[in-house]
């Protein structure tokens, strides 16, 4: 699956914060974006507050 070509929403990101534990500052962070964003810009978003894909992966109980 190519994820370069999805787009990120606030909802999407709203759905995932509590499975990230992150604090109220790190989940401001995230809300702040110009929703809706690419993946990249997500994804970029979600490692400058230390969650990166495998991670997020895990804790939504993927594969790793």
């Amino acid at each position: 699956m190519d994820l370069t070509r999805l787009c990120i929403t606030r909802e999407h990101v709203m759905h995932l914060l509590p499975l990230m534990g992150l604090s109220a500052e790190h989940e401001a962070r995230l809300l702040a974006l110009h929703y809706p964003v690419d993946f990249g810009v997500a994804a970029a978003a979600f490692e400058s507050v230390g969650i990166d894909l495998d991670e997020l992966t895990d804790r939504m109980g993927g594969s790793p």
